[in-house]
């Protein structure tokens, strides 16, 4: 049996960042609390709330998630709490560059899922922005067409042009805001999956970018979506090769620790 692991593995350097300086305020010793995940990975937030990471206001400093908070709401909770920003930059330049186009006048088009908490922050830049999965025709001056910092680069895309063939428009811009560190793993996750017989992405259940990568590696393997090594307990039948690749909320050692179990049960040394 041989295994395939994906270069690309661990956190990206947003959310690696974010849980670092969380990690630091709490072993110095500071209330730290949230209102909601700091990352979208249980391992990662269990171990954050080992450590004293509060999800109620009684702390002294408020952690803004990395996937962003909507200005006013941050806005409110400064007036009695100090902040720390954990907003990833890639993410924070989407909702800048949202604003600033808006603000020239372009309509606002967002390929995304309006119920994600970075859509949601972006609502609060773009106040007349529309998010949405599908394509639809619009009549507008100018439009603006920008994405979810976690969406697959090809589906975006597809969705560009679909909005550009349906719409009357005087000007328009395309503007890919998807992290490129997504779109590496996307690739990756694409190459391995065409070569191993059952592709594990390993990942919070509730990540938008680690069930993208499920769901794209799907078309050519089997796939199988799991936050940790405990949800191994067999090795399907003819199986001779088993991909790996993870989102980017997951630590390293989670992904060490799958594909260690995956050894032990395919009787590798």
């Amino acid at each position: 049996m041989q295994i395939i692991v994906a270069k690309n593995i661990g956190f990206c350097f947003g959310v690696e960042e974010a849980v670092k300086k969380t990690e630091r305020l709490l072993k110095k010793g500071y209330k730290i609390f949230t209102d909601d995940d700091i990352v979208h990975n249980k391992i990662v937030m269990d171990k954050l709330k080992r450590l004293g990471l509060l999800l109620d206001r009684t702390g002294e400093i408020f952690l803004v998630r990395a996937h962003g908070l909507p200005k006013e709401k941050i806005k409110q909770i400064s007036e009695n709490f100090k902040i720390e920003d954990l907003t990833c930059k890639i993410v924070y330049n989407l909702f800048k560059k949202a604003e600033e186009l808006e603000n020239k006048g372009y309509k606002i088009i967002v390929f995304g899922k309006p119920e994600h908490p970075e859509m949601i922050a972006l609502r609060s830049y773009a106040k007349n922005s529309i998010i949405t999965l599908e394509p639809f025709s619009i009549e507008a001056d100018k439009i603006a067409i920008l994405s979810q910092t976690t969406m697959s680069e090809d589906e975006f895309r597809n969705f560009a042009e679909k909005i550009l063939e349906n719409s009357k428009y005087k000007e328009y811009l395309i503007e890919d805001t998807i992290c490129n560190i997504t779109i590496l793993r996307e690739k990756e996750a694409k190459e391995i999956a065409k070569q191993v017989d059952i592709l594990y992405v390993v990942g919070g259940k509730h990540s938008s970018n680690t069930k993208k990568l499920a769901r794209i590696a799907s078309e050519f393997t089997d796939v199988m979506h799991i936050e940790s090594e405990e949800e191994i307990d067999r090795i399907p039948k003819n199986v001779e090769k088993i991909g790996v690749v993870s989102g980017t909320s997951t630590p390293v050692e989670v992904v060490n620790k799958v594909v260690s179990r995956i050894k032990k049960l395919g009787g590798i040394q």
